[in-house]
């Protein structure tokens, strides 16, 4: 009688969770900055700019998800360029669905600053789909460009001038603390 082969699943889990409404996420995000320009997505109908990135999977870093992002969304692996960390935030907010529904989001949030140098061979086209997800768009902008524009969270545009590590709280519930 042979041996029966045992199979091994590996799954990959983003660290998040839901519990009734209300939700948790434990994210990562890049400002990303080559040529004097700073790479941010938008994603379809929204009028806000955002910063790469997503989520961190079980058992992983930081460091480690925001090396996998880059690589999957911009398709440039960033393992040898230097970077590191300028913003751990606490968001906490709060939404409501199309049927009335109070949705409470907390997420802890980790913000590495990357510079990728600029004779590195990267798409720098002003606009181009994203590669992992080709319905939101990367845009590269300059200082200025960046400075005017409407970019979130809100306390991204400090992090186009500063390199120090900060922590942030942010409240932005409109429904309460219930």
């Amino acid at each position: 009688m042979g041996q029966r082969k045992r199979e091994v699943r590996v799954t990959v889990r983003d660290i998040k969770f839901q519990e009734g409404n209300d939700f948790f996420n434990y994210r990562v995000a890049a400002m990303i900055e080559s040529d004097a320009k700073y790479l941010f997505q938008k994603m379809p109908n929204d009028t806000n700019y955002t910063l790469v990135g997503g989520r961190v999977h079980f058992m992983e870093t930081t460091k480690e998800a925001m090396i996998r992002e880059v690589q999957e969304e911009v398709g440039y692996d960033i393992t040898n360029d230097e970077f590191h960390m300028v913003e751990i935030a606490e968001n906490f907010f709060d939404y409501q669905d199309a049927e009335g529904g109070i949705h409470k989001v907390q997420t802890l949030l980790f913000i590495y600053k990357i510079k990728i140098p600029k004779e590195v061979v990267i798409d720098r086209r002003d606009s181009f789909p994203m590669k992992d997800k080709p319905n939101t768009t990367l845009h590269w902008l300059s200082y200025e460009e960046a400075k005017k524009a409407p970019i979130l969270p809100s306390f991204a545009k400090r992090l186009l001038e500063e390199d120090t590590l900060h922590h942030e709280i942010i409240n932005d519930c409109k429904y309460g603390n219930e």
